[in-house]
């Protein structure tokens, strides 16, 4: 039997409603059925709200839920956050477009990407966010391990990710956690469907000192970019911008090490951080 999916409540405020009520539902061994009918609704509508497809709107409902539950006012908490999120931009466009992607290209020039990020590392960059509590580093862990499992279906995309070498330099969590980090991206290169290339900071190439990006061929044939930022992203699925997007990965890529070669700096740096 299928393990259930789960919803990922990075994508939206209803996700991240969904999401928790979802886990605060399981952990009382209550099934939708049973909650719905203690409430007066369905087990599908209460279904519809656990995978994110709306927030709901009137407190009483939410009220029930916790009542039902009982997890003295921690649904409510959620809630009311979601309500107050539910105006910012949300990074659910581009998780629909990875989902949808035949072939995937990134560069970054200062951190691991987060579809190849150990736990621990994550973890500690979400940690550097000013003001962030803990319950939000665990959630925001949790959501980028999930966006992780792209690669674990039978038709993973092609993903061919590109890093200055400032990656591998900069002690994101300390020696340990580094050491983890690059011996997870060696193994991750070791999968037919990902490549992953250094650019040494030796190369005379500023075309992506400006920022990471994404950019993703779909299988139906249209092409889409994700331009990064420190506070949100943007989508974009402009021809032309999308083109001239493409153009700059390529100028970074002439400059990157081959695979062997970008392989070989991974390791030697793993060995600095052991040492």
């Amino acid at each position: 039997m299928p393990r259930p999916q789960t919803t990922n409540p990075e994508t939206s405020p209803a996700a991240r409603f969904g999401y928790e009520l979802r886990r605060l539902r399981m952990e009382v061994r209550m099934t939708q059925s049973q909650l719905g009918r203690k409430l007066g609704y369905t087990g599908a509508a209460m279904g519809a709200i656990e995978r994110g497809l709306r927030l709901p709107q009137q407190r009483e409902l939410v009220e029930q839920c916790d009542e039902a539950l009982g997890v003295n006012g921690a649904l409510i908490q959620v809630w009311e956050q979601c309500r107050m999120d539910g105006n910012q931009r949300w990074f659910y466009p581009w998780l629909e477009v990875e989902q949808q992607a035949q072939v995937l290209r990134a560069w970054q020039p200062t951190l691991v990407l987060g579809l190849l990020q150990t736990e621990d590392y994550a973890r500690a960059v979400f940690r550097g966010e000013p003001g962030i509590t803990k319950d939000k580093i665990d959630r925001s862990v949790a959501a980028r391990l999930e966006r992780q499992t792209l690669f674990e279906g039978e038709n993973p995309p092609m993903f061919w990710a590109v890093l200055d070498e400032a990656v591998l330099q900069r002690p994101v969590g300390g020696y340990a956690v580094m050491r983890a980090q690059l011996a997870h991206l060696l193994a991750m290169a070791d999968r037919p469907c990902i490549t992953i290339q250094i650019v040494p900071i030796a190369a005379d190439c500023t075309a992506g000192l400006g920022g990471g990006f994404f950019l993703a061929q779909l299988r139906d044939g249209r092409e889409v970019a994700y331009l990064e930022s420190v506070t949100k992203g943007q989508v974009v699925a402009q021809t032309k911008e999308v083109r001239g997007i493409q153009a700059r990965y390529e100028e970074i890529r002439a400059t990157a090490l081959p695979r062997d070669g970008s392989l070989k700096m991974i390791k030697e740096w793993m060995e600095r951080w052991t040492t």
